[in-house]
């Protein structure tokens, strides 16, 4: 969490309980009770469809369809249509992005829509897998790191042995396995040609000279990713890390119109004698416009897992995020500023959207957090977010006192989520704040809904929902005719609110079981509800409450 968002807070936060890690770095965090002790890419964006979904760590399809398995919806424009389930391991779902008729709403030429399709159609064709690079005359160029020909990057066997520090406008770069340097992205824009950055496949690598399908195989590891210019295509297929250096931050997208799909981000961070001994502070930091983040994986962060300020039209989808460690100055665990750890921290964002992430194991402040900083430190209302969608995410975070926090935000619909963490007296849940207007809060599991923590009250005329389940009623929020309450509410292997962490969670564990009270109380006439489910299933009529049916 930035220094500023400690102005508003400190006047309701002090010390906590905090999980193991953090009593490692004798780090503080709110009042809000910590949690038990725990341990610890998509249908490429760009010009790509559809596609067969890299395998994470984790070893679970992410957004885009399989070839073998059950048909993803087509895409038009520049995203890929929603995700189809993969043959092994589970396909994460691309609801909220667009497609053709039978899948979702069409996008326009840089986005998928948001609204999913029609939830009783079929799905669309199947992606047979990321959409093949056509290569015209010189336009494809090659990397590999142990290349000993020429390194004119014209074939294999030429390849330049790191990408060259200016690149092509138009151009398509193809990198083998291997290490290779940090690298900036500040090619000078020339009109809307853009630039596409590819982790070579056996089935897709350009051309056939030199290729051995070994290049395929391993690991591509780059060190930080710094992305100051708009228009790039960068893709890693499920078979790229970017690692971070001590203090960095793994990758930014600062320039517009950037697509960045299937990277492992790793801040490869390390204690030594309990203090920050190597790796990032920060996962990834978006301030780009029009930006697409897919399918990617942050983890093992210091601090922040990604942080957004500044910008509008994002999505970001299909993304998990994990372990960051809640290491920083407060505390004297580290250097990062103040330690206060966020999987997304979001300021001054607007008309932007958030889908079918799974965020866990966050050692301090939450899985979500709306910047609180700009009446104190920024330009007043010109700095709240505006008109956001969280749809279709699990966020699970037992370790903190709330999963979410709301603030300073006008018009934002959470639909369709899973927000689950650990009854503790009062916290557990999602925090409501000042400055909260057009709220809508449809279809969720959320184990509560806190007003009074960050001294605020229900409104009536600005907050709205209905169809949620709630573990607890704090009697804070005003629950809707049909809203259920239970402590447990039937997942497949998350217990009930009560009940100690999960070690190592997966978004299949939040599946309802066939007698959870989840199934059949949503509803269809969610606003922005998407017509998919966090694994890319059609909803069902009426859909289950939360992200997954």
């Amino acid at each position: 969490m930035r220094s500023g968002s400690r102005a508003r807070r400190a006047v309701v936060v002090g010390s906590a309980v905090a999980i193991s890690f953090a009593l490692a770095c004798s780090s503080t965090e709110d009042d809000a009770p910590g949690g038990s002790s725990g341990s610890s890419g998509a249908g490429n964006a760009g010009a790509s469809l559809g596609g067969a979904g890299a395998m994470t760590s984790a070893g679970r399809g992410n957004s885009g369809g399989s070839a073998s398995g059950t048909a993803g919806a087509a895409g038009t424009g520049a995203r890929g249509g929603s995700a189809g389930t993969a043959s092994s391991g589970a396909g994460r779902g691309g609801a909220s992005t667009g497609g053709t008729a039978g899948g979702g709403a069409a996008g326009d030429a840089t986005r998928g829509g948001t609204s999913g399709g029609d939830p009783t159609s079929d799905a669309g064709a199947a992606g047979s897998g990321v959409e093949p690079v056509v290569c015209g005359a010189d336009n494809c160029h090659y990397v590999r790191a142990d290349a000993s020909g020429s390194g004119d990057g014209s074939t294999w066997t030429d390849a330049y042995p790191e990408l060259p520090m200016k690149l092509a406008r138009g151009h398509v770069y193809f990198v083998a396995h291997g290490d290779y340097p940090a690298h900036d992205f500040d090619d000078a824009p020339s009109g809307d040609a853009r630039i596409r950055i590819v982790r070579a496949t056996t089935a897709d690598h350009g051309t056939s000279t030199g290729w051995d399908d070994a290049y395929a195989a391993g690991e591509c590891t780059f060190g930080e990713l710094d992305f100051r210019e708009p228009g790039y295509d960068f893709e890693g297929r499920g078979a790229l890390r970017a690692v971070g250096d001590f203090q960095g931050t793994v990758v930014r997208l600062e320039g517009d119109s950037t697509h960045f799909s299937g990277v492992d981000v790793d801040g490869a961070f390390s204690l030594s004698n309990g203090k920050h001994a190597s790796g990032a502070c920060t996962g990834m930091e978006i301030s780009g416009d029009d930006v697409v983040v897919s399918g990617n994986h942050v983890h093992d962060i210091a601090d922040d897992g990604v942080v957004v300020g500044g910008n509008s039209r994002l999505l970001f989808e299909g993304n998990e995020i994990d372990r960051l460690m809640g290491c920083g100055t407060d505390g004297g665990c580290g250097p990062c500023d103040n330690g206060h750890s966020d999987g997304l921290e979001i300021y001054a964002v607007h008309d932007s959207d958030f889908v079918g992430n799974f965020a866990h194991d966050i050692a301090s402040t939450s899985t979500f957090f709306f910047g609180n900083w700009a009446d104190e430190l920024g330009d007043g209302t010109a700095d709240y977010c505006e008109n956001i969608l969280l749809a279709n995410n699990v966020l699970y975070n037992p370790d903190t006192g709330f999963v979410v926090y709301l603030e300073d935000v006008r018009g934002v619909t959470l639909v369709g989520n899973t927000i689950w963490g650990q009854h503790q007296g009062r916290y557990g849940g999602l925090a409501v704040g000042v400055n909260v207007k057009g709220l809508e809060i449809h279809d969720n599991v959320i184990l509560s809904i806190n007003y009074e923590h960050l001294m605020s009250t229900f409104d009536p005329a600005e907050h709205h929902g209905d169809h949620n389940l709630f573990a607890v009623k704090l009697d804070q929020w005003m629950d809707g005719p049909h809203d259920p309450i239970a402590l447990d509410p039937g997942f497949t292997a998350i217990p009930d609110a009560d009940a100690d962490k999960v070690p190592d969670p997966k978004p299949e564990d939040f599946t309802p079981t066939s007698a959870s009270p989840l199934v059949g109380a949503g509803t269809s006439d969610a606003p922005r509800l998407p017509a998919r489910d966090f694994f890319g299933a059609l909803r069902a009529s009426p859909p289950a409450i939360g992200a997954i049916e």
